[in-house]
Parts: structure tokens; sequence; C-alpha cells
């Protein structure tokens, strides 16, 4: 089967982005998608670097009109899906966020 997006080929990824990508805060969460990354990455100037190398501008995706919503799922790329999902389920998580409804509290945080 041939897949489109690099996530499609795991559904709990796909749903979450693709929920997340309706969610009202959706800039927020990818910032805090993209600090959990970082702070799951033993040695960050690598992660930096290969994210130079790997960063594709592409501007015809779904996501791809919210710059921060881009950057995120363009970095969550570069990492085994195990620990993309876990990040994306721990930023979720965070949110109070329900993947299967697609309904969020507003307690972020809280």
């Amino acid at each position: 089967m041939y897949y489109k997006r690099w996530y499609d080929n795991n559904e709990t990824l796909r749903k979450i982005i693709e929920s997340i990508g309706s969610h009202p805060d959706s800039d927020s969460i990818a910032i805090d998608i993209i600090q959990l990354m970082f702070q799951k990455q033993q040695n960050k100037d690598d992660f930096l670097e290969t994210i130079n190398k790997e960063f594709i501008d592409q501007r015809g995706r779904w996501y791809d009109k919210d710059y921060m919503f881009h950057s995120a799922i363009e970095m969550l790329k570069l990492l085994p899906n195990e620990l993309a999902e876990r990040i994306l389920k721990e930023t979720v998580s965070c949110w109070n966020f329900d993947i299967e409804t697609n309904r969020h509290e507003d307690l972020h945080r809280n």
C-alpha cells in the first residue's frame, strides 16, 4: 500500500496529528511538541544538525498552513515512530485533549 504522508502507516500517529491539526490552539501545541522533542534528545546538537539537513519547506499539505505546526510535524518525521507517538501522546495529555472525540477542555497546564 502506498502512503502519501510519513505518518499514514501508523494509525495512532495519524489520528493524533489530524486531531491536533483541528485543535484551535494547534500552534501552541506544536510549540509544546517541539520543546518535548528537544528534551528527549540525548545529543541536541546532532538533532539540530539533522533538522537543518532534512527540513523540507513544502507548502502543499494541510498542515503546512501553520508554520509552527508544519515545523513540529517535519521534526517528528525524523524520529522513530515509537518516540514520535510517545511525544505526541505526552503533549496531548498535557492539553487534556481527547483524540477520539476531537474535544478539548480549556485546562491547559492547570
